[in-house]
């Protein structure tokens, strides 16, 4: 059997590794565009911060490691410019050379995964405006960083890496006072944003929200100004552009293979597309969410490796592990606050027809007379007629609060009810949690509006 593997992601070696395990057999090719396979890219925030000093530490397996010790090649600097569905076969571009080949395929994985999302009012050429995507960005902002003297810093979205990019321009010597963050909205969609709001505050943040970048204009190689919809000009040393991520799947966009209108991959619970043999995991990839029971796209990293292992070992033969969905689980950090969410929002919950509820509870994350004790808040979306738990939110002053989403991102996978969730036998100690834990305690102010 022939399998080939568009993309050296984390998707697509787990994909690939899973084949062979099964099949020393088979001949599995990866190809890759970039230099680099198998990073974590949601490092690249503390790279820059200098916490992750070396940028090999993102890296988990080299090109090497992974073809002398699970015998699959890779082939860096190589792009599938071209799929034949039909004579099952892709087209190669080596970008050294550039010569072009054909490679046919018994199985073929797509794992492309996503791309930064472009906007032409922002595309312009200049040495002070930076993406953070990829590893290769974080090593030119990085370099860029300790290279010069930066006095004020604008990030254009207030997303995931725009957030977690902040302590990284503050570790580098910049003020919080001379950092512009720009975005239609908070991650958090509720009252909960109110203490990201308050933590970038204390900061001396200037977040401006609800507000379009109309354009951006070079004044100097030095200095840029950005020139919001409102008027408003923000002169500054550097800009970075965050405004999010689409699945790299533009190759695909007039073939048969059926995508999402974002250009997500459609597929099913073995990650199957609508093409017989063609599988798509990842980034490039649409996800089953199991509350909205629809397919959603929330390119997260821990879905994208449990795709990959599950498509490569339904080739291999193992089809008694179907991929269940998720439930829209994420934690980030922004500053010395941590953040987490679940499941979905208020709103979200009303259009499905829930009597859909929120609660919000302030509580000690550990016990209050314990050294280091500091305030951590729950908030909880849940159907006041069935009871069932619906999403949740989290934010909290260190890992051990945030984490605990993770309860209510397997109350969701179980459909637990507020009822069920009053009654769990959760851990206590003092440098842990309070005698009344904090998930209780917002469950039991849950139940009060439950009917």
């Amino acid at each position: 059997m022939k399998v080939v593997v568009i993309g050296g992601n984390p998707a697509g070696l787990s994909a690939a590794s899973a084949i062979r395990r099964i099949h020393s057999d088979w001949e599995i090719d990866v190809y890759e565009k970039d230099q680099y396979v198998s990073y974590g890219a949601c490092g690249i925030p503390y790279y820059v911060a200098d916490e992750v000093k070396n940028l090999d530490q993102l890296i988990t397996l080299t090109k090497e490691k992974l073809e002398e010790h699970r015998n699959i090649p890779v082939h860096l600097f190589h792009e599938v410019i071209k799929v034949d569905f039909e004579a099952k076969m892709v087209l190669v571009r080596d970008l050294k050379s550039p010569k072009e080949f054909n490679k046919p395929y018994d199985h073929l994985i797509i794992a492309t995964g996503a791309k930064a999302k472009s906007d032409p009012c922002l595309d312009i050429d200049h040495p002070r405006i930076f993406k953070v995507h990829t590893l290769n960005h974080a090593e030119h902002l990085k370099s860029f960083l300790e290279n010069n003297t930066i006095d004020s810093a604008v990030i254009i979205g207030s997303g995931y890496i725009g957030l977690e990019m902040l302590e990284s321009y503050i570790a580098q010597g910049i003020k919080g006072e001379q950092i512009s963050v720009i975005g239609p909205r908070l991650i958090f969609r509720s009252q909960t944003q109110k203490y990201v709001e308050a933590e970038l505050k204390n900061y001396g943040v200037n977040l401006i929200l609800q507000k379009r970048v109309k354009r951006v204009e070079p004044i100097s190689d030095t200095h840029l100004k950005v020139i919001l919809d409102d008027g408003q000009i923000i002169t500054t040393d550097l800009i970075q552009i965050s405004i999010g991520v689409v699945p790299a799947t533009d190759m695909f966009k007039n073939t048969n293979l059926e995508l999402l209108p974002n250009g997500a991959i459609i597929t099913n619970q073995f990650m199957q597309t609508n093409i017989p043999d063609v599988y798509a995991a990842g980034d490039c990839a649409s996800s089953y969410h199991q509350i909205l029971k629809k397919n959603v796209y929330i390119p997260l990293a821990p879905a994208a490796n449990k795709q990959g292992r599950i498509a490569g070992s339904y080739i291999a033969g193992k089809k008694d592990s179907p991929f269940p969905g998720v439930v829209g689980t994420a934690i980030y950090k922004v500053l010395d606050l941590y953040c987490a969410t679940t499941g979905i929002t208020q709103k979200e919950a009303k259009q499905l027809g829930y009597d859909a509820q929120f609660i919000n509870i302030e509580s000690m994350e550990i016990a209050h007379y314990y050294p280091g004790a500091k305030k951590m808040s729950v908030s909880l979306i849940f159907d006041a007629e069935s009871h069932l738990l619906l999403g949740a939110e989290i934010t909290a002053p260190s890992t051990l609060g945030a984490k605990k989403i993770d309860v209510f991102a397997t109350a969701l996978a179980a459909k637990m009810r507020i009822d069920d969730i009053q009654k769990l036998d959760l851990s206590y100690a003092p440098p842990f949690a309070p005698v009344w834990d904090p998930i209780l305690i917002a469950a039991n102010v849950a139940r009060k509006k439950c009917r």
